[in-house]
């Protein structure tokens, strides 16, 4: 089995319930969506990346770290089986990040110990017809450009789909290059507003790591 990677690195997961794990990462490449405030273009092409089959990648994995996030661009594009059937051989709890666009095969979702779901808001320049009906995510990660429209979007999705408020997390622009000001609008934006939401830096953010 091939894959198309992007890059393979271990560093501290910065995102969501994850956030502060020591991990793996394995970015493969390409991508369905386009979002203006993307921080990874470079993966958006298949092309970008190299081939690599699972030996290749297994290979290029620090073996101390038993945490694997397999991540992107959209990494539910390629068969993540073979993969993830060879993880959990070697013992690895395994986290996928994704966009929510693409299902993942019933098959996946009993070897994936954690999908972090991040569904696109109309800020990252276009609306996407999402259906999130199949409650399949661990938790739903949503970029906050600006609090008062953006929360507002988000609570739309959650009552449409009926999701447990309990599974939101919140994140504000990484992008911003006053993060911690960026950070502080959006909690006060949750606390004014009596929002059940969490939220959580990037950790990378803050500490500049990739």
């Amino acid at each position: 089995m091939k894959y198309w990677v992007s890059e393979i690195f271990t560093s501290i997961q910065g995102e969501g319930q994850v956030i502060g794990t020591p991990s793996n990462f394995v970015r493969l490449a390409g991508c369905n969506l386009r979002c203006v405030w993307c921080d990874t273009k470079y993966s958006w092409l298949r092309s970008d990346g190299r081939e690599m089959d699972l030996d290749d990648i297994v290979n290029s994995l620090d073996p101390r770290v038993k945490v694997t996030t397999i991540t992107g661009g959209e990494p539910l594009l390629q068969d993540l089986l073979p993969l993830a059937h060879r993880l959990k051989q070697m013992d690895h709890y395994i986290i996928v990040e994704t966009s929510g666009t693409v299902r993942p095969d019933p098959e996946l979702r009993k070897m994936v110990d954690v999908f972090s779901v991040s569904p696109k808001l109309s800020n990252a320049g276009f609306r996407f017809p999402y259906d999130l009906n199949e409650d399949w995510a661990t938790y739903y990660k949503f970029v906050i450009l600006n609090p008062e429209k953006d929360l507002e979007e988000v609570t739309g999705i959650v009552e449409k789909f009926r999701l447990k408020p309990s599974k939101i997390i919140l994140q504000p622009d990484g992008n911003r290059k006053d993060y911690e000001n960026a950070l502080r609008e959006l909690a006060d934006a949750v606390t004014k507003n009596r929002l059940p939401y969490r939220v959580l830096p990037q950790f990378h953010r803050i500490l500049s790591y990739r």
